[in-house]
């Protein structure tokens, strides 16, 4: 047996030494013959003759013995390449065509794949990825909310389902007495255990122990990689050393390893990957039976064995004895156990499913548009196709000779999608929305390169399969007589094409009617009135260290006097500041609050989003009034306490009565000192422009504040360009306080730009695959029309001589495309009104059975196919009487 196999290993790779032997062999024997008859009295002519009549066609016994060796299939599939290549050669445009837009779709689907890969597919960059999970509190009011810092200790110490539980929340801090200006750090608070639930060990010292959780033992730091390097000059000696962090002296205990990721928060949001530059430890502070607050994070790595419905049932087992413990605070919550994939992923995987979709329908009307290259080019080869199976081929033999010319083609435009993909991949990540999760990790990897290769192999079967059966059924006969040129491109063949045409047309109409759709989404969200005017607006955001402004007074004069002086600045309208900036997912709720002379919905409490905000806060985003006033400087700390309200709150707890002078209190038990009065009603500004509404807001007046609110963000409108500003904010803060940082400068443009990124990014690649599709299907229906023009030339000459006008003619092939485009795009309609429904997530303001996108679409459809059908039925007229009546 090993001997055998050795036989077929050199037959394989030494073809010419084996082929060689083999005819010296049959030349061996063949002499053999020959001297045999010889010896019996026969001539040397006579002998050979006889020799050759009984040893039969030496080709033939060759071919046996190839069969007998198990070569044959390797020897048969090479020829069947050259002969393909021969043939291709032979035909530069058929080849450049057909590989072109094969090329395109595969790359297309390559691009799109790439992305889904890197954030889809590819697993997290954590040790046992699986077993992480997030955590959450919901209920009625809050579907998704964070936890109490002393719920979660609870957690932590009655829970068995986790090997390790930790929280974090954001904590930026200000780097100074470095060289250059002080810089305001990313940073996170978190809890012991909190890398070791990401399965991360510090590249130098060591995570924070539960020590650090005590009060007073927070001025602790590990630092980031990139800022350890950036900063400290990678210093090996740097654990141990004391670094200035918001005018404090925190210790550095640890440096995280190059590539650490974060795995993404909702609470002032960072997103999945972005850089964070520190972390410090969460201490756990104040009374720990008031437990109203929400503001930490959860992540949890699983025990091994253990489900995530396990760990949902404990904890929320653990959350229904913490009801009964403490019942003001804790009862009606239920804890959420997610997988920190899916909250990484997001809305982001049915985008990309879409689009994964929508290229793959592009791949769809290409292989239709192919397979009707090939059937017209099996027509051209008929006589070919009929010698051949006249001589003895097998049909088999032709199907697998032209599907090895199909896989040729798509393994080629399979080879050339993948350099289109190449640089299509980097287009599309430069042009996805900022915070896109895991954009850092999209590239063409090994996982790709096998899908472009099974994608092209897939490809060259499915459009070269049923051409090639087509072509395998070849009447000899027929194919060899002189009016076999007409009978190939009539009946079966002409349903098939039909059929192909039909599908490219319903499968572009679904894509056009997507894009319609995401485009009207898009036009609504551009129309949307925002609540403000964003033209001429600077914003930036500042951070008052809590070691230099302990309290709300100290806060807002500092602010109260920044706005002042910039106000006085030249080129300046009005200045603001305010805990929060539009369109930028602020999400502070304050909640058990009273409204005098109200009760609340039973089982309800009264909330609403909660800022602080400056006099001129409003005016300088060019919020309305609705009614009664804005802040002013009399509203000081002294004065009488005011609010101001949204139109949202106004709706929800004043319906059909006057807001302003109504009372609100934060206590349980009120006094008269302690009722706060509203003044004024703004405009609503939703949390996102495509959010379902504004959530219910209040404001506070800076010299009001109830606490010290050290982070603002400065809103600066300029009578021109306001960029023109950064530099007097960056003074006059510098001015106010050398240690500050200004941070996050940008134009309110900007803000409303990137709120609108995602459902741009998405129209824009459905729309160009929308228009490659009907690009193609284009092509499709003029190649079929002008085939079967083509086809009956005769026909339409004999219709002419008969008496016919040409403008019958025309009316008569233009009449079988729009059957071919009605029927494709009634189809089409069809699907769409079925497959819309996925996007109802994705789209603002637009019902997915939007009648008017789908009747625009629809006749779009019809016009540019019949559009594409003008040349052959143009072509058609030209027919000759005379050259038909000849051939008849």
């Amino acid at each position: 047996m090993l001997d055998d196999f050795r036989y077929r290993l050199r037959a394989l790779f030494r073809r010419s030494a084996v082929e060689q032997e083999l005819s010296e062999e049959l030349r061996f024997h063949f002499e053999q013959a020959v001297q045999k008859y010889r010896r019996s009295g026969m001539s040397e002519e006579e002998a050979r003759r006889a020799a050759r009549l009984a040893f039969g066609g030496q080709e033939q016994i060759k071919e046996d013995c190839r069969e007998a060796r198990g070569t044959s299939f390797v020897d048969t599939s090479v020829q069947d390449v050259r002969y393909a290549v021969r043939q291709l050669w032979a035909n530069p445009t058929f080849a450049v065509v057909i590989i072109l837009t094969l090329a395109l779709s595969i790359g297309a689907n390559s691009a799109i794949f790439s992305v889904v890969d890197g954030v889809l597919i590819r697993p997290l960059p954590y040790p046992q990825a699986e077993r992480i999970v997030r955590l959450f509190l919901s209920n009625a009011t809050y579907p998704k909310f964070p936890l109490n810092p002393f719920d979660f200790r609870d957690y932590r110490s009655r829970s068995k389902s986790f090997d390790s539980l930790a929280a974090f929340t954001r904590g930026d801090l200000q780097l100074s007495g470095t060289s250059g200006q002080p810089v305001r750090l990313n940073g996170f608070l978190v809890t012991s255990g909190y890398f070791r639930v990401l399965g991360l060990n510090p590249e130098l010292g060591r995570e924070f122990d539960e020590k650090a959780e005590l009060p007073g033992n927070g001025q602790q730091v590990i630092l980031s990689d990139r800022l350890w390097r950036t900063k400290f000059d990678a210093a090996r000696d740097i654990v141990g050393r004391k670094i200035t962090l918001n005018l404090r002296p925190y210790t550095v205990v640890g440096v995280m390893p190059a590539g650490t990721e974060h795995p993404g928060n909702e609470y002032h949001s960072v997103a999945y990957g972005e850089d964070v530059d520190v972390w410090s430890p969460f201490t756990f502070e104040g009374n720990p039976s008031q437990r109203g607050s929400h503001y930490l994070e959860g992540i949890g790595r699983l025990r091994d064995g253990v489900t995530r419905g396990q760990a949902d049932a404990e904890m929320n087992s653990i959350m229904t004895q913490l009801g009964r413990e403490h019942p003001d605070n804790d009862t009606g919550w239920q804890v959420l156990v997610i997988p920190l994939y899916r909250e990484v992923v997001g809305s982001s995987q049915r985008m990309l499913l879409v689009l994964l979709g929508a290229v793959g329908m592009v791949l769809l009307i290409a292989c239709a548009n192919a397979a009707n290259l090939m059937l017209a080019r099996a027509t051209s080869r008929r006589r070919e196709l009929a010698v051949r199976l006249a001589l003895g081929a097998q049909p088999s033999r032709l199907i697998r000779q032209l599907l090895t010319e199909s896989l040729l083609i798509a393994l080629l435009g399979g080879a050339l999608g993948l350099a289109i993909a190449v640089g299509g991949v980097k287009a599309l990540v430069s042009l996805l929305p900022e915070g896109f999760p895991r954009a850092h990790e999209i590239h063409v990897s090994a996982a790709v390169f096998a899908f472009t290769f099974l994608v092209s192999a897939a490809t060259g079967v499915l459009f070269g399969l049923i051409p090639a059966m087509q072509a395998s059924r070849t009447d000899p006969k027929e194919g060899l007589h002189e009016g076999g040129r007409t009978a190939m491109g009539s009946g079966r063949q002409s349903r098939l094409r039909n059929a192909l045409v039909i599908s490219e047309v319903s499968l572009a109409c679904v894509l056009l009617i997507g894009a319609g759709l995401m485009l009207r989404s898009l036009l609504n969200l551009l129309r949307l009135d925002p609540g403000f005017r964003q033209e001429h607006v600077l914003t930036a955001s500042l951070s008052l260290p809590e070691v230099e402004y302990k309290t709300a007074d100290a806060v807002s004069h500092f602010y109260n006097e920044l706005t002042a002086n910039l106000s006085a600045a030249p080129g300046v309208e009005s200045v603001g500041a305010g805990t929060d900036l539009p369109w930028t997912g602020y999400d502070e709720n304050a909640g058990g609050w009273s409204i005098e002379g109200k009760q609340p919905p039973k089982g309800e409490e009264f909330h609403a989003r909660y800022h602080v905000a400056t006099p001129d806060y409003f005016g300088a985003l060019g919020i309305p009034l609705l009614r009664g006033r804005f802040f002013t400087e009399a509203d000081k700390a002294d004065a009488p306490a005011v609010l101001i309200i949204n139109e949202a709150l106004a709706k929800k707890y004043f319906a059909n009565e006057d807001p302003i002078g109504k009372r609100i209190s934060f206590t349980d038990h009120p006094k008269e000192k302690d009722w706060t009065k509203i003044v004024g009603v703004v405009g609503d500004v939703k949390d996102r422009p495509n959010s379902a509404g504004a959530e219910a807001s209040f404001w506070w007046p800076n010299l009001q504040q109830p606490g010290p609110f050290g982070d603002m963000s400065l809103v600066v409108r300029a009578d021109s360009d306001p960029r023109q500003l950064v530099s007097v904010v960056q003074d006059e803060v510098k001015r106010l306080n050398p240690a500050l940082a200004v941070a996050d400068v940008r134009l309110m443009d900007q803000i409303v730009e990137g709120s609108v990124e995602t459902p741009r990014f998405a129209f824009v690649l459905v729309g160009l695959f929308a228009g490659l599709a009907i690009l193609l299907a284009a092509i499709g229906t003029y190649g079929v029309i002008a085939y079967s023009v083509g086809q009956r030339t005769s026909e339409f000459g004999l219709r002419m001589a008969l008496g016919a006008q040409r403008l019958d003619v025309m009316r008569l092939v233009l009449m079988q495309a729009a059957g071919l485009v009605l029927a494709g795009t009634a189809l089409g309609v069809g699907f769409a009104l079925i497959f819309a429904r996925v996007l109802k997530s994705m789209i603002y303001e637009v019902s997915p059975a939007d009648p008017l996108t789908f009747a625009s679409v629809g006749a779009m459809v019809i016009l540019v196919a019949l559009l594409a059908c003008y040349l052959p039925a143009r072509n058609a007229t030209k027919a000759d009487p005379m050259n038909a009546l000849r051939a008849e």
